[in-house]
């Protein structure tokens, strides 16, 4: 299956709005929620909402076009 960019980027920019005003919300918490969001809503409707590829991380999965789609033109860059 090929990762749906859109909804990638969508998720992406959901979460960093949600967790804006939060302390400690870097670039691996982002990561751990993309990866929790994507296979919560495959246990319910046995389809993920990405279709990403998760790379095996020291801090936990790593969504594989992550660092590809965290860029200023796309959507709000994380700095920390």
């Amino acid at each position: 299956m090929n990762v749906n960019m859109v909804k990638f980027k969508a998720l992406i920019s959901y979460i960093i709005n949600r967790c804006k005003n939060k302390k400690n919300v870097g670039k691996t918490v982002i990561c751990k929620l993309v990866y929790f969001s994507d296979f919560n809503h495959y246990e319910i409707y046995e389809k993920p909402i990405t279709n990403e590829t998760y790379i095996k991380f020291d801090k936990g999965p790593l969504p594989k076009h992550f660092l590809d789609s965290i860029n200023i033109n796309d959507i709000i860059l994380i700095t920390n």
